[in-house]
């Protein structure tokens, strides 16, 4: 690839940055039976405490989507670092946080009524779902911010293997820490706290890092392929949407007003449905149904993000190669695939951590290649000039709203069901994105994007 030194720097830099975010928000599905134990937590309990950091984060994307327009990306994503780093050492401490709070679960049952009535949260619970909704509030300083930069990095027709380099870091970033999270679980004897500890420790880390080495666009010859772009800009004349930032009205206006942007939001709504069942309950399911511990059934989910890197390049190579950067065929027919390997997953996982491994790769692979580029790649192409870091911050945001109704809904199903019924309703949801974003199938990236 023809890129200039500062921009593989900032790539990496990026790359690093976004994917430690994981660390401190998939850490809790490896711990989430210790959890139930610790505190008394019923499934439906933990799925509302499961649900309130999506239900965060995907209120923090609006707002942070605007934020990191009108304040630049650095500020808003450091904040959501730090604020992160706090909420998980928050949540490692609620045992001693709960006897000081005990008068914590009135109120909060007076807002989980009106999404599950028949929910009631003891403190223990309802102090969890508070910390934990705080922290999907901070972890959404880290999209909007991170999109914003690459499209100031890197041009339209880099974007999809871009973006395909920068998904690897989110998916191995899951990876290690679904089993690094499981590890520290067992190495401690059971105590939930250290897969909460270690990883804030490292994203404060990777927090400092960011501050020094991170540039929000590049400087007069830093991009080759943007000031192509910039020169031809020029030689068409001025453009006013260039000269003022446009207000928040107008970019809340431009996006809400967008249909290509809210077919992706609605795929991406169904997408992490299934990407959340996944990561926060199937580690979980595979200790019951293998009889393994922690460790063993983290290891085993650890396959599905990891496999998902591969997908994320794959996708978005191909549609930069085959399909002249129209992003939505590979979606619509990786998504597809989705849908039939989740009911194929219903059938292997009883025969053994093989068929389950191999199973949740391919499932990996396919969602995550659809996943970047609904939230990534083809928001930056459908988004208006000037509100590239809001389109990705409401397509993510409604993502995340699937997300949590789905951890709320499978805690039902596994409290009144069983898991075959979730796992019903994770493939029919991978279906509908996969048709909605077919809908999409013959558009491309608009010019002035």
């Amino acid at each position: 690839m023809n890129l200039s030194k500062a921009q593989w720097r900032t790539l990496f830099v990026v790359w690093l940055t976004y994917g430690a975010f994981y660390l401190c928000r998939v850490n809790i599905g490896p711990a989430r039976v210790e959890i139930e134990k610790t505190f008394a937590i019923d499934p439906l309990e933990m799925g509302l405490v499961l649900g309130a950091l999506k239900i965060g984060y995907a209120i923090g994307q609006l707002v942070n989507g605007q934020l990191a327009e009108r304040l630049g990306p650095k500020r808003i994503l450091l904040a959501g670092i730090f604020g992160s780093v706090s909420a998980c050492l928050l949540f490692a401490s609620a045992g001693k946080l709960v006897a000081a709070l005990p008068s914590i679960a009135g109120p909060v049952n007076a807002v989980v009524h009106v999404v599950s009535p028949g929910a009631a949260l003891g403190p223990a619970a309802a102090l969890l779902l508070v910390i934990w909704f705080a922290n999907g509030l901070f972890q959404a300083g880290g999209w909007p911010p991170t999109v914003k930069i690459m499209a100031s990095w890197f041009s339209p027709t880099q974007r999809g293997r871009m973006m395909g380099i920068l998904g690897t870091s989110y998916q191995l970033g899951s990876a290690l820490t679904i089993a690094a999270s499981g590890a520290l679980v067992a190495f401690a004897g059971n105590d939930f706290r250290a897969a909460f500890i270690v990883p804030a420790v490292i994203l404060g880390g990777v927090g400092v890092h960011a501050h020094l080495r991170m540039r929000e666009r590049p400087g007069p010859g830093e991009a080759p392929s943007l000031d192509e772009l910039a020169k031809a800009a020029a030689s068409a004349g001025p453009s006013n949407a260039d000269a003022t930032k446009p207000s928040i009205r107008e970019t809340l206006l431009v996006t809400f007003t967008n249909p290509r942007i809210w077919i992706l939001a609605l795929a991406l709504f169904g997408l992490d449905i299934v990407r959340y069942g996944f990561l926060d309950w199937a580690p979980g399911h595979l200790k019951k149904l293998h009889g393994s511990g922690v460790l063993l059934a983290g290891l085993k989910v650890a396959v599905f993000p990891l496999a998902g890197g591969l997908g994320a390049l794959a996708s978005g190579w191909m549609t930069d190669r085959w399909f002249q950067s129209r992003r939505a065929p590979v979606i619509a027919v990786t998504m597809g695939m989705v849908g039939v390997l989740t009911l194929v997953f219903d059938r292997v996982a009883p025969l053994g951590a093989g068929p389950t491994v191999v199973c949740l790769a391919l499932i990996g692979f396919f969602l995550y290649g659809a996943q970047i580029l609904l939230v990534g790649t083809a928001a930056q192409d459908f988004a208006k000039r000037g509100t590239t870091a809001a389109a990705a911050g409401f397509v993510d945001f409604m993502g995340y709203m699937g997300a949590f109704g789905g951890d709320v809904l499978t805690g039902w199903l596994l409290k009144n069901r069983d898991f075959h019924a979730a796992i019903t309703f994770w493939a029919s949801a991978a279906i509908v994105a996969a048709l909605l974003s077919a809908l999409l199938w013959r558009a491309r990236p608009i010019a002035t994007s």
